[in-house]
C-alpha cells in the first residue's frame, strides 16, 4: 500500500512538472521556419488575451483585469511563446502601468531566446479605444466628416506615437467597413462613412501615420461588415452580394490599403453565400454548416491572397464571438480557419486562469494532430509562420530590446498637450451643421443670458462644461452669462425642467440615438428632446440639438433652430465642476472630444466646416426608406468668430 502511494505521488509530481515544461527548446540565436518545431509554429499563429486573470480560483465569479505581471502569466508566456497578445481596456489603465506591463510581457516571451510578440490593441479612436490615459480622438466617422486625409494622417500619428512608446507595436485598426446600412448595430461610428474610395484614402493615411512610429496597422473586417444588421459578436450575419457588387464597394478600401502596403488584415465572421458555397459538417451541430469568411478558402485564399495579392498576415476576429461559437467547437473552428488561409488566430479560447490552459492545449494539440494526419498541409502552416516572421522582421520586432524603451518618454508622450491640441482641432473640423435657421449659429450671447444644457447621461456633463469653458476662455461668452447642465432620463417629464426652460434663453440638447427603434420619439432619448424643442419654440427660446451618436437622427428635429452632428458620445467620469479649459483637471485620463467640439463650434471658437460622410436616408413609419434626406457631403459652413 505504501509503495502504491509512493508511486502515485511520483506520477502526480511528474505530471505537474510535465504540464509546465516549455513547448519546445528555444533557439536563442535565430528563429526560422526550417528550425522551428511544428508545435512552436502553431503557437506562433496564436494571438491570445489575458483580459482577465484570477490567480487563485477558476470559478469565474470575480473577474479582474490583468494590469500587473504575475508569476503565472509570466511562466505561461515564457513556456508557450505566443505569436501575439491582444490588450483590452481592462489591461491598460494608466501610462506607467501600461508601459510596465508591456515590457514585462515581452521580457517573459523572449527570455531564453523566445520570439518577441506582436503586442496589439484595438486603439481605433472614438467609440473604441483601449488606453485609459492618452488621446481618445473623435473616431473614424468624425474623420470622414472632415473630408480631409491630412486629419486622418494626423490621427494615425497620434495613435502611433502613443502606442509605440508603451511598447504596443500593433494596432488592430483602422476599420475600413463601408457603413452603407443605417441599421448596422456594431460598425456605425467606427466607419469613415459610406464612400468606399474616401474610406480607402482615409484608412491609408491613418496607416501611414502609425507606420511612421513603427506601429503596424490592421484593416478590418474583411471582406466587409458595413452592410449588416446583425452584430457578429452575438450572431452570424449574412451579406448576399456578388463579387462584382463587392468589388464596386466593400472591397475597394482593401484594394487601396493593399496597394499602400498594409501588413495585416482581419477577417469577418460573416456569411457571403455568393462567394463561398461549400459547407462542412460541424462537430457541434452535426449538420452541414455554411462557412463564414473566416473559414472560407474561396474568400481568404482565392480572393484576398491570390486575386487581390495580399502578402501580409490574415488574422481572425476574436474566435470567441457567437458568429463562430454558436455552430463550431474551438478546435474545428481553428482548423477550418487555418485551412481557409488564415495566418493568425485571435483569442482561440478564454484565458483567465490556469484551468483554461487545458482548453488552449486542446486547440494546439488539435492543430498539430490535423497536420500530422494530413488534414492541414504543412505548407499552409509554413506559409503562415513565414508571413508572421517577415512582418516581425520588417518592423524590427525580432530584435526587441528593453533598453529601446523609456518610461520617461512614455509619460511625456501619452496624452501630451500637443496630441490633445491636435485632437481638439480634428474633432472641431468634423462638426457638421445640418440646420441653422436665421443664422442662429454661431451663438451670440448677451449679458446675463442663461444657457440650459440637457444631456441623456451623466458622463456627458463634463464635456458640455469643457466646451462652455473653452468658449468663455476665447472671449465669446459674456462674464455675466450663466450656464447649467442637467440630465434627463426615462423618468424625466417636461415639468421636471419646465421652470429652467422658461428662465433660459438658449437650450443645447444632446440627442443620442443608437438605433432605428429609438428614432422620432419612439424612446425617451428622442421623445424628451422633441418635447423640449416644442416647448421652447412655443416660448420663443433658442434651441440647438447635437446629434452625438450616428447622424441619422439629424432629420428628426425640424423645429429646432439649429441641428449639428458631432459623431461621438464618449464622455468622462470626471466631476463636471472640475472640467477645466484644455483638459480634465490635471489628469491625463482619456475622454471623448466630440461633444466638447460641438459646443465650441456652436459658439464660434472654431468655424463650421464638417460634411456628412454618409447619406441620411428618410426615416418614416418606423423604418428607413430609399429616399435620401441629406446627401453625403452636405454641411452648412461659417467662419470662427475670432
Amino acid at each position: 500500500m505504501a509503495i502504491m502511494k509512493f508511486i502515485s505521488s511520483v506520477i502526480l509530481v511528474f505530471s505537474m512538472v510535465f504540464q509546465w515544461l516549455p513547448i519546445a527548446v528555444k533557439n536563442p540565436i535565430k528563429w526560422t521556419v526550417e528550425n522551428m518545431p511544428l508545435r512552436n509554429k502553431v503557437v506562433q499563429m496564436l494571438m491570445v488575451d489575458f483580459r482577465y486573470w484570477d490567480e487563485n480560483t477558476s470559478d469565474k465569479i470575480e473577474r479582474k483585469g490583468l494590469t500587473v505581471m504575475n508569476s503565472q502569466v509570466k511562466k505561461i508566456l515564457n513556456d508557450y511563446n505566443f505569436g501575439a497578445v491582444i490588450y483590452f481596456a481592462q489591461n491598460l489603465t494608466g501610462t506607467q502601468q501600461s508601459y510596465e506591463l508591456t515590457i514585462q510581457m515581452q521580457k517573459a516571451a523572449t527570455e531564453g531566446g523566445g520570439i518577441p510578440m506582436f503586442i496589439s490593441a484595438d486603439q481605433e479612436g472614438g467609440s473604441v479605444y483601449r488606453l485609459g490615459t492618452g488621446t481618445a480622438l473623435p473616431g473614424n466617422m468624425a474623420l470622414g466628416a472632415t473630408n480631409n486625409t491630412n486629419y486622418s494622417y494626423m490621427a494615425g500619428q497620434i495613435i502611433g506615437s502613443e502606442l509605440s512608446v508603451l511598447g504596443i507595436n500593433t494596432n488592430l485598426a483602422p476599420v475600413v467597413d463601408v457603413n452603407n446600412n443605417a441599421n448596422n448595430p456594431v460598425i456605425g461610428l467606427r466607419s469613415y462613412g459610406d464612400d468606399p474610395v474616401a474610406i480607402g484614402n482615409m484608412a491609408s493615411a491613418s496607416i501611414k501615420g502609425m507606420k511612421e512610429y513603427g506601429v503596424i496597422g490592421c484593416a478590418k473586417h474583411f471582406p466587409g461588415h458595413g452592410d449588416t444588421a446583425t452584430d457578429s459578436h452575438y450572431g452570424l450575419p449574412s451579406v448576399n452580394k456578388s463579387l462584382s457588387v463587392l468589388q464596386g464597394c466593400e472591397l475597394k478600401p482593401y484594394e487601396v490599403a493593399i496597394k499602400q502596403g498594409i501588413e495585416m488584415i482581419m477577417t469577418a465572421h460573416i456569411l457571403y453565400p455568393q462567394l463561398e458555397k461549400d459547407k462542412i459538417v460541424s462537430q457541434k451541430t452535426g449538420k452541414a454548416e455554411s462557412l463564414p469568411a473566416t473559414m472560407s478558402d474561396d474568400i481568404i485564399t482565392n480572393l484576398l491572397k491570390k486575386k487581390m495579392g495580399f502578402k501580409g498576415i490574415v488574422v481572425t476576429d476574436a474566435m470567441n464571438m457567437a458568429g463562430i461559437t454558436a455552430k463550431w467547437k474551438p478546435v474545428e473552428a481553428v482548423v477550418n480557419s487555418i485551412n481557409a488561409g488564415v495566418d493568425m488566430i485571435c483569442m482561440p479560447c478564454e484565458l483567465s486562469d490556469l484551468g483554461d490552459l487545458k482548453n488552449l492545449d486542446a486547440i494546439i494539440n488539435g492543430v498539430v494532430d490535423a497536420v500530422n494526419k494530413g488534414k492541414i498541409p504543412m505548407s499552409r502552416i509554413n506559409d503562415a509562420v513565414e508571413r508572421i516572421l517577415k512582418v516581425k522582421t520588417d518592423n524590427g520586432i525580432m530584435t526587441w530590446k528593453e533598453e529601446n524603451y523609456s518610461l520617461d518618454k512614455a509619460l511625456k508622450t501619452v496624452g501630451c498637450k500637443a496630441n490633445r491640441e491636435k485632437e481638439r482641432e480634428i474633432a472641431a473640423a468634423a462638426v457638421t451643421v445640418i440646420q441653422n435657421k436665421n443664422n442662429t449659429l454661431p451663438l451670440k450671447l448677451k449679458n446675463n443670458n442663461k444657457v440650459l444644457m440637457l444631456v441623456p447621461y451623466d458622463n456627458e456633463k463634463a464635456q458640455m462644461v469643457m466646451g462652455w469653458n473653452r468658449a468663455k476662455e476665447a472671449g465669446l461668452i459674456p462674464s455675466s452669462a450663466q450656464m447649467e447642465v442637467v440630465r434627463f432620463n426615462s423618468s424625466t417629464t417636461l415639468d421636471t425642467y419646465k421652470s429652467r426652460i422658461k428662465s433660459a434663453d438658449v437650450m443645447i440638447i444632446n440627442s443620442e440615438i443608437t438605433k432605428a427603434s429609438k428614432m422620432n420619439g419612439a424612446s425617451w432619448e428622442s421623445s424628451y428632446v422633441l418635447k423640449v424643442v416644442d416647448y421652447a419654440e412655443s416660448l420663443g427660446k433658442t434651441t440647438v440639438v447635437q446629434s452625438v451618436d450616428k447622424p441619422y437622427d439629424v432629420q428628426s428635429y425640424p423645429k429646432a433652430d439649429a441641428v449639428i452632428a458631432v459623431y461621438g458620445c464618449k464622455g468622462s467620469t470626471v466631476d463636471p465642476t472640475q472640467a477645466l479649459v484644455g483638459g480634465v483637471t490635471d489628469s491625463k485620463n482619456a475622454y471623448g472630444p466630440n461633444i466638447i467640439a460641438g459646443v465650441e463650434v456652436a459658439f464660434g471658437v472654431f468655424g463650421a466646416k464638417g460634411k456628412l460622410p454618409v447619406n441620411i436616408p428618410e426615416f418614416k413609419n418606423g423604418a428607413y426608406t430609399s429616399k435620401t434626406v441629406y446627401a453625403r457631403g452636405y454641411g452648412l459652413t461659417y467662419k470662427a468668430v475670432k
